[in-house]
């Protein structure tokens, strides 16, 4: 195995520096066209099916759609073509290591592309199996990173997540998918160099693995190992770098900010750095495996030997055209990321100093979810609004419950429709998040109206459980009863619920809750306001909300960090379990004081 990684350094150290050029310019392209090519096709989708918004609600029904399917197929050929060309450009490199010869990121690149070219012909279809069977474990590092920044795959991906239980089958099904990638991996120097047929190269990379198998399972672990460490170096490295500089060169004011916003930015970054890594990495090793059971004729770079018949190339030289070329590249990435940095330097423009806070599920930090006692710690704590959850008991009456089920707050195991008001008064909410809270009740909406009038607004969230058609009617009656229409909002993650309230009671101010929200929001009449989980907020969505004349609402903020950054976008309303924690925020931004270097590395860090 030592023979193995003596080799792999060997290769990756000749060219280590055209590797690493060519590397950071074809991620970040790459990277930029595939998310480009994902909104335009989304964006496209949507118009087709004339809806105008994504969100949880319409997820599956505008995904299973055909032009979202068809959509979605040429996305995936897009991005296993980009992948193969890397594979290509990458393991023509390593060749030309082998021979002692010094390429260029511009070779890479040509390489690359000529290589895949002639697989794509004599392969016909095959190469789509070739690279979506070794993708997968020399790519696992860079999805596992970046899918959270395309918010429709990561958002599916929650979904995938949510569905498959118990969550040891879908952590079984990843390690096979892995497994059977590794096994294909080694096929590639034969489809990709020697222009073999993938089939072919398939099965002389599984005979290649299974005569040397322990060592090369060896040698890749370590390998794993190696590629952790230098991505965790590097993580911390660029953080304490972009904390300096932000620390000598931005007023105290906006060093949170600066540090929040280029600390995504980074995040992504070392992202692609990771997957990078991890490329050349075990690509090396398989070359290096590869090169010492098979003996290969030398072989002159192609693009040098079609530009030999060209007058100017034999005056200036190859090393020369070479450094033109990879210049030509650098200046291309380097005016592409310069113009990305510009544009998106926006801190504080959009500030609103009237941003509210909210305590969830009623304020569930200190007392249990949806009770009279969280309402009371809300109030003392300062709070505007108190968010509570309404379901509709067998009886019609009207309590707080967030689950369809008692069984979680309340440890009965019925559903909020098997049992009337008269069972659910002898349960008790308390008792379940402690000892001291024993006896604690479930309220009525009528309790909880009566308790915090003239002390605590209230953002009402009606729940949808389909048992509960006439929900909207008991509410609104309910509301006007109080005389509350003018110290409360009405929520709810269904829209026609929203709809039959603007037509009860158009005086109540309403909100459409949000899992997720992508494309335009201006047909959403019934709501005055958007309730949006905070991680699928940007500042376009709240410059458009604001245009429109509507507020937005973030759910459920309990990090320091994340709190920052909402109240710089101009978010108008902040749900959180913790409203001390926000509150401090707020006045923290408002004082101006200077923030210390390592406090600056936590938020940075998310820690």
């Amino acid at each position: 195995m030592n023979k193995i990684l003596k080799r792999t350094w060997r290769i990756i150290r000749k060219n280590f520096g055209s590797l690493l050029l060519f590397e950071t310019g074809y991620r970040i392209a790459s990277f930029w066209l595939i998310m480009r090519v994902v909104k335009k096709a989304l964006d496209f989708s949507l118009r087709q099916q004339n809806i105008s918004y994504l969100t949880a609600e319409n997820y599956l029904k505008i995904l299973s759609h055909p032009w979202s399917i068809a959509l979605g197929i040429l996305i995936l050929l897009l991005i296993l073509l980009l992948f193969l060309i890397e594979v290509s450009a990458l393991l023509s490199g390593f060749y030309h290591s082998g021979q002692n010869r010094k390429v260029y990121a511009s070779d890479l690149l040509f390489e690359g592309v000529r290589r895949t070219f002639f697989l794509l012909r004599y392969s016909r279809g095959a190469w789509i199996f070739c690279a979506a069977l070794a993708a997968p474990f020399l790519t696992v590092w860079f999805l596992i990173r970046e899918i959270s920044y395309v918010r429709v795959l990561e958002f599916t991906a929650r979904q995938i997540y949510q569905m498959v239980k118990p969550h040891w089958v879908l952590y079984l099904l990843l390690a096979a998918v892995l497994l059977i990638s590794f096994l294909f991996v080694f096929a590639l120097p034969y489809c990709i160099l020697e222009k073999k047929k993938s089939w072919r190269g398939i099965r002389e990379g599984i005979f290649l693995l299974r005569k040397r198998k322990k060592q090369l399972f060896g040698g890749v672990l370590l390998i794993q190992m190696l590629q952790f460490l230098l991505t965790v170096l590097a993580y911390g490295a660029a953080f304490a770098v972009m904390v300096g500089i932000t620390k000598a060169v931005r007023p105290a004011d906006t060093q949170i900010t600066t540090v929040l916003i280029w600390g995504g930015y980074l995040d992504m970054g070392i992202g692609v750095f990771a997957g990078a890594v991890q490329l050349v990495l075990n690509l090396a090793f398989v070359y290096a495996v590869y090169a010492g059971f098979h003996k290969q004729e030398k072989e002159e770079i192609q693009l040098y030997a079609l530009m030999k018949n060209y007058a100017w190339f034999s005056r200036i030289g190859r090393r020369k055209a070479a450094a033109v070329l990879t210049l030509l590249l650098v200046l291309c990435e380097s005016a592409y990321l310069t113009a990305a940095a510009v544009s998106n330097d926006n801190v504080v423009d959009s500030l609103n100093p009237q941003t509210k806070i909210t305590a969830h599920r009623g304020g569930a930090l200190k007392a249990p979810e949806n009770t009279l006692s969280a309402l009371s710690y809300t109030i003392e704590c300062g709070a505007e609004y108190a968010e509570i959850d309404v379901q509709e008991t067998k009886d019609g009456e009207l309590i707080l419950l967030h689950d369809n089920s008692y069984k979680r707050t309340a440890g009965v195991n019925k559903k909020v429709w098997e049992m009337d008001y008269a069972q659910v008064a002898k349960l008790d909410a308390g008792a379940s998040f402690h000892e001291r809270f024993r006896g604690e009740k479930i309220p009525t909406l009528d309790d909880v109206l009566n308790f915090c009038s003239g002390s605590l607004d209230l953002n009402i969230e009606i729940k949808y459980n389909g048992k509960n058609k006439g929900i909207v009617n008991k509410v609104a009656r309910t509301i006007r009863e109080h005389d509350f229409a003018q110290h409360c909002v009405v929520t709810s993650m269904n829209y026609q619920f929203l709809r039959q309230l603007k037509k009860i009671a158009p005086e109540i101010r309403t909100g459409y809750i949000m899992t997720m929200a992508y494309g335009s929001i201006s047909d959403a009449e019934a709501a005055d306001f958007f309730s949006v989980k905070y991680t699928y907020i940007t500042e376009d969505f709240v410059r458009e909300a604001h245009s429109l004349g509507k507020e937005v609402h973030a759910w459920t903020v309990n990090y320091r960090g994340d709190a920052k950054r909402m109240l710089d976008m101009g978010v108008d309303n902040l749900i959180t379990d913790d409203p001390i924690m926000v509150r401090e925020v707020q006045n923290q931004e408002s004082g101006n004081t200077d923030t210390g270097f390592f406090e600056l590395m936590k938020y940075g860090l998310r820690i």
